[in-house]
């Protein structure tokens, strides 16, 4: 083996490997929590899946009242006993009663509430059950004060914690949403995949604003669609089908290998696959988004910079990949055969996830 050649296959066994250690579609967990005078309830949804290792319950099919039930008393130690709530005049205890039950055919919701020593017009949170999840996983809060103003605030292993206050600015809260974008793009390993699968052809920088273009504008319909309720397409069918569209890029670019003319023409027309595939991938996040009840008045605004944070992060890596292939493929025996092997990779990925994700994984 060449120099060159061990140069890009150590590259691609260092990008790939971290790619796959992560490959788990992105764990969350979801909370609307409501301050009434000088009690907060709380509703914490779940992901079946995200509990059943953990808990005395089944991952495969809707969960049973009975079922839930049998488990109460862990599921309230593990959830609401891993929340901690305080007011600007100290802790809210949290009050004995509890209740959870079915959530959808995959989700659970539990139910409890918190007692707090006067009416509080700024909320601290701390999600201490992150740390008992899925490594990774990431937590999504809708806060409503007595006031009637709603806000949204994520929690994650590095930050557990967060703060609510009354009179926030429109600027923080644009803010948030577009950070919360620019994660999703980062952690969501299918969708760089998905990207670099898309890069490793090649093509004219023109092809390459299409193809981004593309995906940036199906991706953002498809969001705003589910998070409006317009339309609602369940993660046991997205999953699979965005590590669907990643195997088929895989696919794609080791027929387009064949000739010239059809690496062409395949380069030409990519822009229709983003954009088709585009639609599929805005619902990946979509179902988490849904169930923090944006309030209307804000959505648009949630939606914009939300969308503005997953092109900004697509950009980013991008801008880190392209002018890297682009001078792999100018190396001697990179082009094709390292494109070739490049693609496999990224198609054993995408292969690798659609069985786990079928699997129920």
């Amino acid at each position: 083996m060449s120099a060159c050649l061990r140069s890009w296959a150590v590259l691609f066994a260092a990008l790939f490997v971290p790619l796959a250690a992560g490959a788990h579609q992105q764990s969350i967990s979801t909370s609307e929590i409501i301050v009434r005078g000088d009690r907060v309830e709380v509703q914490v949804h779940f992901a079946t899946a995200d509990l059943a290792s953990l808990l005395p319950i089944g991952s495969q099919g809707p969960l049973t009242q009975a079922e839930i039930d049998r488990a109460l008393p862990a599921l309230v130690r593990l959830t609401l006993e891993g929340l901690s709530i305080a007011s600007r005049e100290g802790p809210c205890a949290r009050e004995n009663e509890a209740r959870a039950g079915p959530d959808g055919p995959d989700g659970l919701l539990v139910e409890g509430a918190f007692r707090c020593p006067a009416t509080p017009d700024l909320l601290r949170v701390r999600v201490r059950f992150i740390d008992t999840l899925a490594a990774g996983h990431t937590h999504l809060a809708s806060i409503t004060l007595a006031t009637g103003q709603i806000s949204q605030r994520v929690a994650s292993e590095s930050e557990p914690g967060f703060e609510v206050e009354s009179r926030v600015t429109f600027l923080s809260a644009a803010g948030r949403f577009l950070l919360l974008g620019i994660e999703h793009i980062f952690t969501g390993y299918d969708h760089i995949a998905f990207l670099l699968g898309l890069l490793l052809l090649g093509g004219t920088f023109r092809e390459l604003v299409k193809v981004v273009t593309a995906f940036t504008v199906a991706h953002s319909l498809t969001l705003a669609l589910a998070t409006l309720e317009v339309v609602r397409i369940g993660p046991r069918i997205v999953e699979p089908l965005i590590a669907a569209s990643i195997v088929y890029v895989a696919v794609e670019n080791l027929w387009a290998l064949r000739s010239e003319a059809a690496r062409a023409a395949a380069l030409r027309h990519r822009w229709l696959l983003t954009l088709g595939f585009g639609f599929v991938h805005g619902f990946g996040f979509a179902d988490a988004l849904q169930k923090l009840h944006l309030p209307r008045s804000g959505i648009a605004a949630a939606l914009f910079t939300f969308n503005l944070g997953v092109e900004v992060g697509q950009l980013c890596i991008v801008a880190a990949a392209f002018p890297l292939l682009s001078r792999l493929r100018r190396a001697r025996g990179f082009d094709p055969a390292g494109v070739r092997a490049a693609s496999a990779c990224v198609g054993a990925l995408g292969l690798f996830w659609l069985v786990q994700r079928l699997a129920g994984g």
